[in-house]
């Protein structure tokens, strides 16, 4: 086929659209297509001196970069350098804004730790996710680790919840045995237990998560014999099969009714999953943390209750008691006993990210109605818990620093759930009783802690806070998000 049928007497180029009507009617080929593409190049007009002008200049420039950033270098180094910058021009610009950069965060970063803090906040209103009828017994929930799902006692069985609140499965103890005081393993495989009979015997177990829905599992724990032994461990931690540590056989308290009964509780797995930080607690003595190490052994470590494990397993913070009725929390090294005053609270909580959550108790008075003179009425005194938090790190050591420096505990704490101030469903009987009496002097109605918080537990990686907060008759499970704040620190 001939070119010039189809060459525009205007220009170099062969039209596109004329190539594409050849191809069409058959007598296109790929001879043909570069042909139409060199001519396409051919076309386009090229300054082939001032191209070679230009690239002399481009490589003189390079080598006075290369000669005053490099200076000195050997012949070979030098050599090797000055192909890499001829090759990448931009290099030496990319290097110097990437170190600029990194000079400018390492800075801002060291100006936001000496002149401010972070802090960690509520991220919205809580939000109930289940709520159950009050027990004797705490709910204490416990979050498995990716957070999908919760683990809870009600009625002496557990019940797994999901992370909304929906129950998916429970698991009824042997007749006439109780469960207590969940824990989730670090790796989502195992969670502990307290198992109790009526005949005054608790040991401690701990068994596969995917045993939780299993039917045969309530017979396989009502048919197990408990093994006797003080506080020793009949397998390994590791063991797939249910691990018994026996706190009193039923034998033993049959032949030692006089003896007092141990209970134990606060089950809590360290983060390497491989010890178990317990409580225990004899009739009128005081309560112990005790360590469950993986071969079986205990080891007493302090006095106190509710431990929580520090991020990097080498302490425990616990709660003990001061006065009448307060708590203390207590940084303790479980390895020497060590222990330091932190400072006012209770139910503590040591999330991975490095904040602790406690409750502080505190004494508030409410008035609930006004005299015509204005003089108040009828008021309420109570005992209402917050939760606070405040941060340790992994070792507790900036938390340490700033009391040292003599900050006190709470003006280092923060806020994070504040107390309910609605009226309550006793008070309002109250209000009524004094209407029909016809009794309109002043009065003061002094209640326990209808509200009181019954544990708390941070989600992965410390993004929401779970809590059970007690309301009269009922206990309700309520989910926090969080957020973590910078803010400058006040002179």
């Amino acid at each position: 086929m001939s070119e010039d049928k189809f060459k525009d007497s205007g220009t170099k180029v062969l039209p596109i659209e004329d190539w594409l009507k050849a191809r069409q009617e058959g007598e296109d080929g790929l001879s043909q297509l570069l042909n139409h593409m060199r001519k396409v190049r051919d076309a386009v007009p090229v300054n082939r001196r001032l191209q070679v002008e230009l690239r002399k200049k481009l490589m003189e420039r390079q080598r006075e970069l290369l000669q005053q950033g490099m200076g000195n270098v050997p012949a070979k180094t030098e050599k090797v350098s000055k192909g890499i910058v001829a090759a990448r021009p931009w290099l030496i610009p990319a290097i110097s804004v990437a170190v600029v950069f990194m000079l400018v965060f390492a800075i801002g970063s060291i100006w936001r730790q000496n002149s401010g803090d972070y802090l960690l906040e509520a991220s919205g209103t809580p939000q109930e996710i289940s709520r159950f009828w009050t027990e004797s017994q705490p709910l204490q929930p416990a979050i498995s680790p990716d957070g999908s799902q919760i683990l809870v006692v009600r009625g002496g069985g557990l019940v797994l919840l999901s992370e909304t609140g929906v129950q998916m499965s429970s698991l009824e103890p042997p007749e006439g045995g109780y469960f207590r005081s969940p824990g989730w393993s670090p790796d989502g495989q195992q969670i502990a237990f307290v198992l109790g009979s009526s005949a005054g015997s608790e040991e401690i177990k701990q068994m596969p998560t995917s045993e939780l829905s299993s039917p045969a599992k309530s017979k396989l724990l009502n048919t197990a014999k408990q093994k006797s032994a003080d506080l020793v461990g009949a397998e390994s931690m590791e063991t797939s099969e249910v691990v018994a540590f026996s706190m009193a056989s039923a034998d033993a308290l049959a032949d030692q009714k006089s003896e007092p009964v141990t209970y134990c509780s606060n089950l809590v797995y360290s983060p390497d999953g491989k010890t178990i930080a317990y409580v225990s607690k004899t009739a009128g003595e005081k309560s112990s943390v005790w360590l469950m190490l993986a071969d079986g052994s205990n080891k007493l470590v302090t006095e106190g209750d509710n431990p929580t494990w520090s991020p990097d397993g080498q302490s425990l913070v616990v709660q003990r008691t001061h006065g009448s009725k307060g708590y203390n929390l207590w940084l303790v090294n479980v390895e020497t006993g060590d222990s330091q005053l932190l400072g006012q609270g209770e139910r503590p909580a040591w999330g991975t990210n490095g904040y602790l959550a406690f409750v502080n108790e505190k004494a508030q008075e409410r008035i609930l109605t006004f005299q015509p003179d204005g003089e108040p009425q009828y008021s309420v005194r109570q005992q209402v818990p917050e939760i606070r938090v405040v941060y340790m790190g992994k070792d507790g050591s900036p938390i340490l620093k700033k009391l040292n420096e003599g900050e006190s505990w709470m003006s280092a704490s923060t806020l994070l759930v504040a107390t309910e101030n609605r009226v309550s469903g006793m008070e309002i009987n109250w209000l009524r009783q004094q209407e029909i009496s016809g009794s309109h002097g002043p009065k003061t109605l002094v209640l326990d802690e209808i509200n009181k918080c019954e544990g708390q537990v941070f989600g992965p990686d410390g993004k929401w806070l779970l809590f059970a907060r007690r309301d009269g008759d009922t206990v309700a499970l309520v989910k926090l998000r969080l957020e973590e704040r910078w803010e400058k620190r006040r002179d």
